[in-house]
């Protein structure tokens, strides 16, 4: 997406219905649109033009093959030569073109990489960051399952921990209902068959006080309400 106020020469008036003419200057290049809207819709063409102090400075960077269409994607994705040089800044100096766009799209930049080396993850792979930024599992989510009792987890934890909803306050819930010490696999087997700590609450309530997590689970998977 786009912000109205990146658009320059596009007015208000023109998102209803007429012709319309705006660019969108990028530090990769400047790219013309010129069509028309049609009640809110709009429809056209639009030319690139490379920034050719860009495609220099890509080359000083050690990004030499770099093509009309690499430009382009670069431009569109607002992958400037400043972003590029705060992620090498930050040890990635071998990140090629195809994973800075992807960071740019997902929101991995310097004060994100920072923010999980201060949690402990030290120049973590690039897939791995924008994993993290896909499913939240981000240097917050990080410090909130800290406090709740996991020092040191590996990425993949913490993605499923995201995937499957299990969150600090669940945790805690856990924890209040007597069930300490759980590991990360148990807490996503909870999430996923629906053992919460209300049904762990009504199940207790019916007498059945002194039952284990694979109970739970066992009882959820088979309908026993």
């Amino acid at each position: 997406s786009v912000k109205l106020v990146d658009l320059k020469g596009f007015t208000a008036s023109e998102s209803a219905t007429g012709p319309a003419r705006f660019s969108l200057t990028r530090d990769a290049g400047t790219i013309d649109f010129e069509g028309r809207f049609e009640q809110g819709a709009g429809g056209g063409t639009y030319r690139f033009a490379p920034n050719p102090e860009y495609v220099q400075a890509l080359g000083q960077m050690g990004f030499r093959s770099v093509d009309q269409d690499d430009l382009f994607r670069l431009a569109a994705q607002d992958v400037s030569r400043a972003y590029i040089a705060s992620i090498q800044a930050e040890g990635y100096k071998t990140v090629g073109l195809d994973e800075l766009v992807r960071m740019r799209i997902h929101g991995v930049d310097a004060a994100y990489i920072r923010a999980f080396r201060t949690e402990g993850y030290d120049a973590l792979p690039v897939a791995d960051l924008v994993r993290t930024r896909i499913h939240g599992a981000t240097p917050t989510f990080v410090q909130d399952v800290k406090k709740a009792g996991f020092q040191k987890l590996d990425v993949d934890d913490l993605v499923r921990m995201r995937i499957h909803g299990v969150t600090a306050t669940f945790i805690r819930e856990m924890n209040d209902a007597g069930y300490k010490d759980l590991s990360v696999e148990q807490l996503v087997r909870l999430r996923i068959h629906g053992v919460t700590p209300a049904f762990i609450k009504e199940i207790r309530a019916l007498g059945y006080t002194d039952l284990k997590i694979e109970d739970y689970v066992k009882m959820r998977i088979h309908g026993v309400t």
